[in-house]
């Protein structure tokens, strides 16, 4: 036990040729030389501190995504491309479900396989990188600088193709492939009314994730002909799952772990009627974050603010598809362009509360902004029921978004040129999926390689591309089951 130290011994900072200086001495050099606690190289500094040595730890501390975080783009089968266009095949049925039995000696009837081919195209995504020669001459603590932004670029790739895994929508941003929950979506062919109430969605209208609704869940896919062994959620949906967990949790006496206080618990598997599903988190899964009226463009390059209508630009009407019932309230309406850059200024589109009934839903009127960078959709903004705080305090969260094309023509049972919101998503809320994972059901079908590619030297810097060509695809969307609108509410 001799040997163990609590910290640094202040002798391992002695000076060499200051082992012998008197206290004396030792005084008259703190008259003259202080070092202050400003850095050397502050402009400011004064007495001693030009002469001090920095101590800079010789590790880059991360604070931003590292490779475990990308969870959901690990676990996607990736196949081979060999298109910008790819196609695939799907047997939709093997024939009705009538008659069979036959008199003896009789002809059966004929049934007929129904197959269709569907295509998804290929997607760009790439950055840029850029180290200066001298940059590349000057010791660092990372090494080399070219594979560290190597690194940070092939990282910044991967969170974009993870987020848009799920999130991707070419409708509204055509340089976007189309992600699991639009192929979700578009593999029912029919309207956001069908898709919605369909087996294969589990609407939880604010209630966290319970067991009740994952074995829905399961049961849906089963039913379609699949089986589900891997529920993907953002980390607060897991986090609410296992809470329900903590309180009504029954403590085994006798075991390593109370001996040890270990306490909580992580649940990894559900046990489902139908075999176990894989409980995994994807940071990148979670809903794009809240803004706040007047909020500035995300981008430099993000289109102009909306221009919202001077008579009527956020009014309730009466709707027999609304889903408003119990959800009747106050609510702050704002709206964001949208582009492959980025979102344009948040604009409330009222600067009071619009009272809506439980029988109404919201038709929402405002123009484009134009700019050098226009717009090809928007994303529609909405506070939680009835707040109590002024508009420029109160959180607003991402909806739902259209493209502009959607908006011209009238989105959700607008007349055009309005876009109606019936509830279908509420704010602050999540989404998850659960499905068969393999790639029968899904693949990322991937054009070449992620790739490093040197760009021409036409000044004192190595500049280099990392490139990523690919897209999702979702074969058999009905051996999956979306959760949407998962919430807080542990009741």
């Amino acid at each position: 036990m001799d040997d163990f130290k609590l910290g640094v011994d202040l002798s391992e900072y002695q000076l060499k040729g200051m082992e012998n200086m008197a206290s004396s001495d030792m005084l008259e050099l703190e008259k003259a030389l202080q070092a202050t606690e400003l850095r050397g190289s502050d402009p400011s500094a004064t007495s001693g501190a030009p002469l001090k040595v920095e101590s800079l730890e010789g590790t880059l501390k991360i604070l931003t995504l590292q490779e475990g975080d990308i969870q959901f783009w690990k676990k996607i089968p990736k196949l081979p491309a060999f298109n910008t266009v790819e196609e695939y095949n799907q047997l939709t049925s093997v024939g009705a479900d009538r008659g069979g039995f036959n008199n003896e000696g009789e002809l059966p009837e004929e049934e007929d396989a129904t197959y269709v081919r569907k295509a998804e195209l290929v997607k760009f995504l790439g950055v840029t990188k850029s180290v200066t020669h001298p940059m590349q001459l000057v010791n660092t603590m990372v090494g080399n600088l070219i594979q560290r932004e190597t690194k940070n670029g092939t990282l910044w790739i991967l969170r974009k193709a993870d987020k848009a895994l799920t999130f991707g929508d070419a409708d509204v941003i055509p340089q976007e492939w189309n992600g699991l929950y639009k192929q979700h979506f578009t593999g029912f062919g029919g309207t956001l009314d069908q898709y919605l109430s369909s087996d294969s969605i589990v609407d939880l209208r604010g209630k966290a994730l319970t067991e009740a609704s994952i074995e829905q869940g399961g049961l849906g896919i089963l039913e379609n002909f699949g089986f589900a062994d891997l529920l993907m959620a953002p980390p607060v949906v897991l986090s609410n799952f296992v809470k329900r967990f903590h309180e009504s949790k029954l403590i085994q006496p006798n075991t390593a772990a109370l001996t040890d206080g270990i306490m909580g618990q992580r649940v990894k598997v559900f046990a489902s009627q139908f075999g176990d599903i894989e409980l995994g988190y994807d940071k990148f899964m979670k809903a794009n974050p809240l803004r706040y009226a007047g909020s500035a463009k995300t981008s430099s390059k993000a289109p102009d603010a909306v221009i919202p209508d001077g008579v009527a630009p956020v009014t309730a009407v009466a709707d027999g598809s609304t889903k408003f019932a119990g959800f009747n309230g106050d609510y702050f309406y704002a709206v964001a362009s949208l582009n492959r850059y980025g979102e344009g200024p948040l604009v409330a589109l009222k600067n009071t509360l619009t009272t809506v009934a439980g029988t109404e839903s919201v038709d929402l009127k405002f123009a484009d902004g134009g700019g050098t960078y226009p717009a090809s959709g928007y994303v529609i903004y909405r506070s939680k029921k009835t707040p109590t705080t002024p508009l420029a305090s109160t959180p607003l969260y991402p909806i739902f978004q259209v493209s502009t094309a959607q908006k011209a023509a009238g989105y959700d049972g607008g007349i055009a040129p309005l876009v109606r919101d019936r509830n279908r998503f509420l704010p602050g809320c999540e989404s998850a999926l659960m499905l068969q994972n393999n790639d029968e059901v899904y693949s990322f079908k991937q054009l070449a390689p992620l790739m490093k590619m040197d760009l021409a030297v036409l000044s004192p810097a190595i500049r280099f591309m990392i490139l990523l060509y690919g897209t999702p695809q979702f074969y058999a969307p009905r051996k999956a089951t979306r959760f949407i609108n998962i919430g807080d509410d542990l009741t």
